[in-house]
């Protein structure tokens, strides 16, 4: 008897229905990515109005259409249309900086769909600064970190922002020390779902301190918990010391920051480290300073993120102080017993700054990527991590891993900037399919059914959903399938605890039909032959797809 094994790959991204908000992304120069739910795919865009070196932000609505993004200046609806109390070109713009690491970050108002605040952070340039009271950059003024309310339903629903709850201080710094005040904020930011499942916690980091505001029913709780924590990043060495991605992890247990430098001349250059954090998401606390990568290796990071599994934390290092040359994408096991020794090396470059990382909705982190000494022409591919939570190299780093020069004129490029978004939008879900094999996708043969299987929690409601619609029968923590669809079962455990969601992409495909190669014959029934199937894929398959057997 001859037996034939057909190995087949079937590629299908999935998310859940919070995750829709993060599906459309709008960074660079005029580029952009759009995320789909439904088919899995991933499509640059062109129809973006910002060109930004770094900073932008956008959001979507949880079905995935996009409401508005923003450079920290200037805040475009989903036609691309300036709205008009936040746009530079009437004057009335709000206080980011296109040339701060994180400009923007926009967080919903909790249970109210029609509200949504950005969160901005100026670039705190040393121009700006007593020292220099000759020369100024931008508005001339440091501004921080401020906030303003957008309202869906003005302009006809496109919205814009409200003109009283506009541009709002918070203070991040010592208002008795001259020299934070000049300066106010570093240039990072990120944002987490709290502990009580529906306010938010918006963090950022100055010197010695994180500053923790929460956002719940009532807005944005103007005082916020500090917690004092190393190193310390002296506010002599502004602007270059004020780079650098903050993020928290999707689960909301830890925080990674990446200092570009320690410099303690304004202004100048020096080695600086990556940091990781506990953060407690009940209290906004920070504590337990580790450092992954240190100022004695004489380099500057730039971009963090963890994976979505919260296993692996990765960092792009640029090589040496300047940040326009070389550089490495470093990842550490969050599992590991020693996390600073798991240090490994997924993908190094001589000519790609650093640059932003940021998860996607299908689990894969993207790299912002540019070469400073060929900007014009640079930045056609964002880097990809196919595999995140793999270790090292088995993470699979791609270079050329989606195209977003799609004219090929150089029309729509990266730069070192991705959108931040709340980091808890991207935390996998529980596995509903337990076949050890994927937790997130499900492939049967014609004819075969299976039983997705949720947590049994006594006293639980259970909503299971096919596609988008409910399922109003099924109300066990079980589901037989036997048809392809998404999906999705939704948990209230009715205990105190937050809500649970669990997924699964389920495929029904024919079972293939192998076609036996006319030149693989072994009539000799006293030898024995090997042969490599790999190498007659196309004959066995016939004319069968590839891509799905």
């Amino acid at each position: 008897m001859k037996k034939i094994l057909l190995f087949f790959i079937l590629c299908i991204s999935i998310q859940t229905f919070a995750q829709n908000e993060a599906s459309n992304w709008y960074f660079g120069k005029n580029a952009g990515l759009r995320f789909n739910a439904g088919s899995g795919t991933v499509t640059a865009v062109t129809d973006g109005q910002l060109n930004t070196l770094e900073g932008c932000t956008s959001i979507s609505d949880t079905n995935g259409n996009l409401l508005f993004y923003s450079d920290g200046r200037t805040v475009w609806n989903s036609l691309h249309q300036p709205m008009a109390n936040a746009s530079e070109a009437f004057g009335t713009g709000l206080k980011g900086d296109d040339s701060s690491t994180s400009s923007g970050l926009i967080v919903p108002k909790p249970q109210d769909p029609n509200f949504y605040y950005i969160f901005t952070v100026d670039e705190p340039h040393h121009f700006n600064s007593s020292a220099f009271p000759n020369q100024t950059d931008g508005d001339g003024i440091n501004d921080g970190l401020t906030y303003s309310l957008v309202d869906i339903n003005l302009n006809g629903g496109l919205g814009d922002v409200d003109p009283v709850e506009k541009n709002i201080q918070l203070v991040t710094y010592d208002t008795n020390n001259p020299d934070q005040v000049d300066f106010k904020c570093s240039e990072k930011i990120t944002a987490v779902k709290a502990d009580d499942c529906s306010s938010f916690w918006v963090i950022t980091h100055f010197v010695d301190r994180f500053y923790a505001f929460k956002v719940d029913i009532n807005g944005v709780n103007t005082t916020p918990v500090e917690s004092i924590v190393g190193p310390v990043v002296p506010v002599s060495g502004y602007r270059r010391n004020a780079l650098g991605y903050i993020k928290a992890s999707p689960d909301g247990e830890k925080l990674v920051v990446a200092h570009f430098g320690f410099a303690t001349t304004l202004g100048g250059d020096a080695a600086g480290g990556v940091y990781l954090f506990d953060f407690d998401n009940n209290t906004g606390v920070v504590s337990n300073s580790i450092e992954l990568y240190g100022p004695q290796n004489g380099d500057s990071p730039y971009g963090v993120e963890f994976s979505s599994e919260n296993r692996k934390v990765y960092a792009t290092i640029n090589a040496g102080v300047s940040g326009n040359g070389a550089s490495s994408v470093l990842q550490w096991d969050l599992l590991s017993a020693d996390i600073p020794a798991s240090q490994a090396v997924v993908h190094t470059s001589n000519s790609l700054s650093a640059g932003a990382l940021q998860l996607g909705i299908n689990k894969k982190i993207y790299r912002a990527q540019v070469n400073f000494s060929n900007i014009n022409t640079s930045g056609r591919f964002l880097g990809v991590i196919n595999n995140p939570e793999a270790d090292g190299a088995a993470a699979n780093y791609n270079e050329n891993g989606i195209l977003v020069d799609v004219s090929g004129t150089f029309q729509n490029l990266s730069r070192i900037g991705l959108p931040p978004f709340i980091q808890s939008l991207f935390n996998t879900q529980i596995d509903i399919i337990q076949n050890g094999i994927s937790t997130t996708e499900l492939k049967l043969c014609t004819g075969d059914s299976y039983t997705l299987s949720a947590l049994e929690i006594p006293g639980a409601t259970y909503t299971w959903s096919q596609d988008g619609v409910i399922l109003p029968a099924e109300t066990n923590f079980q589901l037989f399938v036997d048809t392809p669809g998404f999906y999705e079962v939704f948990i209230e455990p009715n205990n105190g605890e937050c809500p649970i969601e669990g997924e699964a992409v389920v495929g029904v495909f024919d079972i293939p039909i192998a076609n036996q190669p006319n030149d693989m014959v072994n009539c000799d029934a006293t030898t024995t032959s090997t042969f490599d199937l790999t190498t007659q894929d196309a004959q066995v398959l016939d004319t069968q797809d590839p891509a799905i057997y």
